[in-house]
C-alpha cells in the first residue's frame, strides 16, 4: 500500500474500490485496526498538537477525507490520493460487516443514538448491532461488554482518536475502531449533506458555511490555513 506525508502525517492511497478488501482482511485478522479518516482540519490539528500527530502515525489506516487534501496532495507532492469521506467509508464498513456477520457498536454523537440505529438498521437489516451509547471519552466498561468486531466512534477529533488508540486494543474482541466524526448526524438527519455537484468540486465547506455560519472557524483552518501550511512546507524544503 503507497502512502505519502503531508504536513508530517501519513495519508494512505487507497481507492474506494480497494478498501472493501482490506476490510474484510482487517476483519478477519486476530489483530486490532485503528482507522482515522483524516481531513485538513486534523493536519492543521497536528500542527499544534503533537500527540495527536504521533497517534495518526500509529494507526493502521489514514484514509483522505477531505478534497483539499486529494487537490493538494496531487498538486504539491504529486500523489494521487483519492478522497473517501467518513459517511461513505462508515456505510461500506457497515456493507461489509453486515456480509461477514460481524457486530458493531454506535459510541458518541449526543442524543441522536436510536435515529442512527434505526438509519443503519433501515440500510442493513441484517447488521448486528450490539450497542447504542451516547458516552463520552470515559465510556468503556459497556463497549467491553458488549464484545463488538467493531466500533464507530463519534467523539469528534481528536477526542475519539485519542479513545480508540487507548481503549481499541484492551477490548479483545474488536477488530476494528474508526472514528467518524460528524457521521451520526447525518445518519440522524440533524445534519445535511452538500449536493453531490458541491462534494465532486470539493465545496462541501461553502456549503456547511451556508447552513452552519458558526463553523466558520473550522472552515477557515481546511480553506485557508491548511493550504498555508503546505505551501509553508514546501517552500521551507526548497
Amino acid at each position: 500500500m503507497e502512502s505519502c506525508q503531508i504536513l508530517g502525517v501519513r495519508i494512505d492511497q487507497i481507492s474506494k474500490k480497494a478498501i472493501r478488501d482490506i476490510l474484510i482482511q482487517k476483519l478477519q485478522q486476530g489483530t486490532f485496526c485503528h482507522i482515522a479518516t483524516v481531513n485538513p482540519e486534523f493536519l492543521v490539528e497536528t500542527s499544534r498538537n503533537p500527540k495527536f500527530k504521533t497517534i495518526l502515525n500509529q494507526t493502521s489506516l489514514n484514509i483522505c477525507d477531505g478534497a483539499g487534501i486529494s487537490i493538494l496532495g496531487r498538486f504539491f507532492y504529486g500523489k494521487k490520493i483519492e478522497r473517501i469521506t467518513g459517511v461513505e467509508l462508515a456505510e461500506i464498513i457497515c456493507e461489509v460487516a453486515e456480509k461477514l456477520g460481524k457486530s458493531v457498536f454506535l459510541l458518541g454523537g449526543w442524543g441522536v443514538g436510536k435515529l442512527v440505529e434505526q438509519k443503519i438498521c433501515s440500510m442493513f437489516p441484517k447488521l448486528k448491532i450490539v450497542g447504542t451509547l451516547d458516552g463520552d471519552v470515559n465510556t468503556f466498561e459497556e463497549v467491553q461488554n458488549a464484545n463488538p468486531d467493531i466500533v464507530l466512534v463519534a467523539f469528534g477529533a481528536p477526542k475519539q482518536e485519542y479513545w480508540i488508540a487507548e481503549k481499541g486494543s484492551q477490548i479483545s474482541s474488536l477488530r476494528i475502531g474508526i472514528g467518524v466524526g460528524g457521521t451520526f448526524d447525518f445518519w440522524a438527519g440533524k445534519a445535511l449533506r452538500a449536493p453531490e455537484i458541491l462534494r465532486k468540486l470539493g465545496l462541501e465547506w461553502l456549503w456547511r458555511l451556508i447552513l452552519q455560519p458558526r463553523r466558520w472557524r473550522r472552515i477557515v483552518n481546511a480553506v485557508i490555513v491548511f493550504p498555508w501550511l503546505v505551501v509553508r512546507e514546501k517552500v521551507k524544503k526548497h
